[in-house]
């Protein structure tokens, strides 16, 4: 008897569980619904432009998904010049409808005028968590001020040039000797392969590489995928969710052991970034620092390498440019190719204007796409009325190639736009027009070291060496991904410049 009534009484709290979860859930659907219906009738009384392939429920997905895969940014682009610089709707099916803001002036509204108003938003939040926990990347409000702080910390510019420089001059020297060994073999290397442990070894001695490559992978699938199809993979610990899984402990592992290696060798003159990272935030919650440095690894090892993958390509499709920037190394900086001097150093790159016009032009051409959400409703200098309930997307691709923005060249590679004719010196382009590293209160806070060890990198690498693609360079395009990476692998051949 006693048994009989435990088991219906068990019986009766699960069918209660489920029966409030299926209520939770029909609510949560039927809420999302009326709220998109409200978000609709709010821009489509804009007339907003839409693309013409745009059709009822399905939206902009089969583009996504299929027809336009191959070529999304291109198509983001084509949408963007036919709404003439003013946001233009993309529907995708488990996503709210999507402002897409291209125009220089939109972005100042977001970025800084409106900044309090554009979050990145609880869904966002949510699927950026397993990668960067409370991190800077995700964060808003007062954990985002919290990050900041710890990031500020670490670059600063007696940081930049007393550690960054000496580990960014150590790792391109291990990356010269690798690739001055492929020469010597005479085998096509790989380059995202070495370019992504030289940007991972950048920032820490320990092996992170191994997992930071699946947790990536997962990133880019989860950022493309319904929220959904990623939850359910996540729930049944499956697929590249379960490596993702995998790949996160050891990740946090790792960072927990660097961290106190770090407090006990804090005299030491060899540090890594991650070192550094954690000796200006020792105060701080180590849950905090951990997460802010799972945030540099990822975001800083990926942008790096795809940085520099890009830059080698538009090198190889234009031989007359990477005439022009051996000409001014070898003018101004004559040791570095004669083998003098190994790196150049941060007073060096001073010198070498074209070079800096070099990687920034590569950054303009292939920077990536950014969101944010309203948590309320907001009307734009342009007049465009964003209602609570949509989102907003900042594709850097498509503002890049605007002729409205960038003129009737946006889309070529062209360094010399960089320069200004009557100084020499590089030109000062407003952040909201070249927005490879965001702007406004939330602007990348480790540009200058991104931008110190690309430039370095690619004095060492193309004053040593002829890196010649194995595939035509016109053919590399870009994976379907927000990070924008070449596609495929980034084969070539290297011949060090003393054998020519």
């Amino acid at each position: 008897m006693w048994m009989a009534q435990q088991q219906a009484l068990i019986y009766d709290v699960l069918l209660t569980a489920v029966s409030l979860a299926a209520l939770y859930a029909v609510w949560r659907i039927a809420s999302s619904v009326y709220s998109q219906r409200v978000v609709d009738a709010a821009l489509a009384i804009q007339k907003l432009h839409t693309p013409p392939s745009t059709i009822p429920v399905l939206g902009n997905t089969l583009d996504a998904l299929f027809f336009q895969k191959d070529r999304f940014w291109d198509w983001i682009t084509e949408q963007s010049s036919l709404s003439r610089g003013k946001p233009w709707v993309l529907r995708l099916v488990g996503r709210p409808a999507t402002l897409v803001c291209t125009s220089p002036e939109t972005l100042e509204d977001i970025f800084r005028t409106h900044f309090d108003t554009f979050e990145r938003g609880a869904e966002l939040r949510d699927l950026l968590y397993d990668f960067f926990g409370e991190g800077i990347v995700g964060a808003d409000g007062e954990n985002w001020k919290m990050q900041r702080r710890a990031a500020s910390h670490m670059f600063t510019t007696r940081a930049l040039r007393e550690v960054m420089e000496a580990v960014v001059k150590e790792k391109t020297l291990q990356l010269r000797d690798a690739l001055t060994e492929c020469s010597k073999e005479g085998r096509p290397v790989e380059m995202k392969s070495l370019l992504g442990k030289f940007s991972g070894d950048t920032f820490t001695k320990i092996a992170f590489n191994a997992a930071v490559e699946v947790m990536s992978e997962a990133l880019g699938s989860r950022l493309l995928s319904p929220t959904l199809v990623w939850k359910m993979k996540r729930f049944l610990n499956v697929g590249d969710e379960r490596k993702l899984k995998q790949a996160c402990e050891v990740a946090h592992e790792l960072t927990h052991q660097v961290m106190s290696e770090s407090m006990q060798q804090k005299k030491s003159d060899k540090k890594d970034l991650l070192t550094l990272l954690v000796e200006s935030n020792s105060d701080m919650d180590i849950a905090v620092v951990r997460d802010a440095a799972m945030n540099f690894l990822l975001a800083g090892k990926d942008s790096t390498t795809f940085s520099l993958s890009w830059i080698i390509v538009n090198l190889n499709r234009h031989p007359r440019v990477l005439a022009k920037l051996r000409e001014e190394i070898s003018t101004q900086l004559p040791g570095l190719v004669s083998g003098e001097i190994d790196v150049p150093t941060i007073n060096d790159l001073y010198e070498l204007p074209y070079l800096e016009a070099v990687v920034k032009e590569s950054l303009r051409l292939h920077a990536i796409a950014t969101t944010r959400v309203p948590n309320k409703s907001v009307t734009l200098s342009d007049g465009t009325f964003v209602p609570f309930g949509c989102a907003v997307m900042m594709p850097a691709y498509a503002t890049a190639r605007l002729k409205n923005v960038w003129g009737e060249d946006a889309s070529d590679y062209k360094p010399e736009r960089w320069i200004d004719p009557d100084t020499g010196k590089i030109k000062t382009v407003s952040p909201f027009k070249f927005g490879t590293f965001i702007s406004g209160p939330r602007h990348c806070v480790g540009m200058r070291f991104a931008l110190l060890e690309m430039r370095i990198a690619t004095a060492v690498l193309f004053s040593r060496f002829d890196l010649t693609t194995v595939k035509d360079p016109f053919e590399i395009t870009y994976e379907y991904a927000f990070t924008l990476p070449v596609k495929g692998p980034l084969d070539v051949t290297v011949r060090t410049l003393s054998d020519a």
